[in-house]
């Protein structure tokens, strides 16, 4: 029998679901905007949005014509998540706050339902049919508009003691005094994100460096520092080359530790490809002293990794 399964990545903006097969082949997607009635006040019971959900899920499993096909559901919810009791314990981009998501999911479509943080459902992907595949020790880093990593120990993914590992851009960079969302200062996102890219190249500007930069309207956000550092502008592959260097250190440290196969940079800000990867992997050639260095590259699946590890997640705790 053809046996079905249902992944769903929560954005704070939009959501995405996707019915696959076993095989993790996507069969069909579709998005809906995540619905925030309340936000941002707290809420431990997102009613509406748990109703919607529920309903859009059905639907994708009627057109698709796998009722009674489906096995389980898996969700990647952006916050710290107790994948273990199904509890969403603070999200707050959702306005979440102890909200037991996977009992009111199954509750609604009377079927086997696995939640985790987003992060880690993205690392579940690029593992599964990505730039980590066939590996079991993996650091895979999200970087957009912040910035955190999925780890992977001898195939096991790492939530920490209370559902925290992996925030690695809260760490703090020495001489670093920008204000981080979080409200600490100095902060790896403030530097190694999508903002902290356009922050800096700002900076540069201001200070006067001669830059292609300085024709553009409005504010400049990565893409344009990216598409300027394609072109051959110095002033922008600098930017890269600081958010990559200052990166690359904090890994070099994860690397100690944990002792990766493969370092997966993915998120927004993995289109810039060489310019991030190229100073990571200097740093690495000349301070990690092990034979054997890491692989480090960006991810293969861009921004369908999330729901495909949702997938993958569900695949991996029910069959």
């Amino acid at each position: 029998m053809i046996k079905g399964i249902v992944g769903v990545d929560i954005g704070g903006t939009n959501t995405v679901i996707g019915l696959f097969n076993q095989d993790l082949t996507l069969l069909e997607k579709k998005s809906l905007p995540t619905l925030k009635p309340n936000f941002p006040a707290k809420t431990n019971k997102p009613v509406e949005f748990l109703d919607e959900l529920a309903e859009e899920i059905n639907a994708l499993i009627v057109k698709n014509d796998y009722q009674n096909k489906v096995e389980c559901v898996g969700i990647g919810v952006p916050g710290i998540v107790n994948p273990e009791s199904g509890i969403v314990i603070n999200a707050v981009n959702l306005g979440y706050q102890d909200v037991p998501f996977a009992e009111e999911m199954k509750s609604r479509l009377a079927l086997p339902t696995f939640i985790d943080n987003d992060v880690r459902t993205y690392t579940r992907g690029e593992v599964a049919v990505g730039a980590g595949a066939g590996l079991e020790n993996v650091i895979c880093l999200t970087l957009g508009t912040g910035m955190a990593a999925g780890i992977m120990i001898d195939g096991k993914m790492i939530p920490g003691a209370n559902y925290f590992a992996g925030e690695i851009g809260h760490d703090p960079v020495p001489g670093n005094d920008t204000v981080c969302n979080c409200g600490n200062i100095g902060c790896l996102e403030t530097i190694a994100s999508a903002s902290g890219i356009a922050r800096l190249a700002k900076q540069a500007i201001q200070l006067g460096k001669p830059t292609i930069l300085n024709g553009l309207a409005g504010e400049i956000n990565a893409k344009e520092v990216y598409e300027a550092s394609v072109k051959g502008d110095q002033v922008a592959i600098e930017v890269f080359k600081e958010v990559a260097t200052t990166l690359g250190f904090k890994l070099l440290s994860a690397t100690y530790l944990v002792n990766p196969e493969v370092i997966i940079i993915g998120g927004g800000v993995a289109a810039a490809g060489h310019f991030i990867t190229d100073p990571i992997k200097e740093i690495f050639e000349k301070y990690y002293i092990n034979e054997k260095k890491p692989l480090i590259v960006t991810g293969e699946l861009g921004d369908s990794a999330g729901l495909i590890g949702a997938a993958s997640l569900a695949r991996a705790k029910h069959f």
